[in-house]
Formats: structure tokens, sequence, C-alpha cells
């Protein structure tokens, strides 16, 4: 059996009925057979930021039966933008949730059904692909997973703290929010050292590495 393992914190390894079970087996009393919920469709998507909200979009409409499954739709890097100021057709006082739940009311309006649930393992053996969550199980002809961008643990101290307040991923997005403003890029690789050039600033970029030295690369581009 191929199993991926996605996310998976330890508070979240056993279902909620299974550990209801065995609690009250531990007290003496009977355990309860309680059986999960079990959902057949055409697609199932892991993740509702924009591109699974947009994935939705094409197969609701393409009459496909789609499951989206969504663990917090506050956390996202889209969630997460207080303004959405170059984006082609939207309002520049809008946030990037606004603009997420229009994605996902889009999606819905078309047939998706949209889920609240952490998804903790997923099973990619055979015609029929299985998705667990702690209070369902899924099975669907198609996975697709669109986790997003935010799985990585913060590489300096205050970062988590200060994303979407003063620290940003994009400095294409989000340079012109700083301009004249004294601006730090942190990063490891050839890309931190270019992308300052991008910054619609007037005073020169620091550039820091907080864990290691940048990525080796051509002699003409490092001078």
């Amino acid at each position: 059996m191929l199993a991926a393992l996605l996310a998976v914190s330890t508070a979240w390894t056993l279902p909620h009925a299974l550990r209801s079970a065995r609690l009250a087996a531990g007290r003496g009393a009977p355990p309860a057979v309680l059986m999960m919920e079990e959902v057949e469709c055409d697609v199932i998507i892991v993740g509702g930021g924009p591109a699974g909200a947009t994935c939705a979009l094409y197969t609701s409409r393409s009459d496909l039966k789609t499951v989206m499954l969504d663990k917090n739709p506050a956390t996202g890097a889209l969630a997460i933008t207080s303004t959405i100021a170059n984006y082609p057709g939207v309002d520049h006082h809008m946030t990037g949730q606004a603009l997420l739940d229009q994605m996902q009311k889009q999606a819905i309006e078309y047939g998706t059904e949209y889920r609240r649930a952490q998804v903790f393992l997923v099973d990619v053996d055979g015609d029929s692909k299985v998705v667990y969550t702690p209070d369902a199980t899924f099975k669907a002809r198609a996975i697709v997973l669109a986790t997003g961008a935010m799985g990585r643990q913060p590489s300096f101290k205050g970062e988590d703290t200060y994303l979407g307040q003063g620290v940003s991923y994009c400095a294409t997005c989000d340079g012109a929010f700083y301009r004249d403003a004294e601006v730090a890029v942190v990063g490891q690789n050839l890309e931190a050292i270019e992308r300052p050039s991008s910054l619609p600033s007037s005073r020169r970029p620091s550039i820091g590495s907080p864990r290691r030295t940048p990525s080796r690369g051509t002699s003409t581009r490092r001078r």
C-alpha cells in the first residue's frame, strides 16, 4: 500500500471515533461501534486556497462531483494578505481573505462541496484514491494536492509574528508598499541577491542569510 502522510499532528493521529472508543474501553465501558462517514466523488481537492478553488471551479463546471477539503481558510498565503493591490480587476481596498471568499463561493455555486477538514492520510494505491480525515473518509478517481506554500518553518525571529505586517514573501508583489523605506532581504540563494533590483526603493537593501551562505552560482552573477 502506498500512503502519503500529510501534515500530521500528534493530536490527530487517530480519528475521533477510534480515540473515543478506546477511551470508553479504558473506563470499563463497552466500546461503541461508530461508523465514519464515507463520501464518494470524482475529484478530491486537498487545499482551499486560490489553486484549490480554481481547480474546483473547472472540475465542477465539467460536471465532475468535486469535494474541496480546507484545513483552515484563515491561514493561507492569500488569506493573511492585508491588501490586494496588483491583481487585475480587484479593488485595491480588498483584503486577501475577501478575495479568497469570492473564489471559494464561485466554486461552490457551480457545485463544489466545501468541507473544513484536516487531512492526515492519503492512499493513492489502486483505482480509487482515498483521503482520510478525523470525521470522514473520501474516495475519488482523482486527487489534487493544492496545499499551498506556507508549510516551512520561520527562518528568523519575528517572521511569523509580522507576516503580512511588514514581512513579505514576494518582492515583486509587495515591494511598492515599502517605497523609500529601509528594507532587508533574507535568503540563501541567488534569488535573494537578485531580488533587490525589483524593489522600488532609493535605499540599498541589506541582504542576510539566517542559517547558511547563499547557494553557488555563476561568477558573473556573484560579482
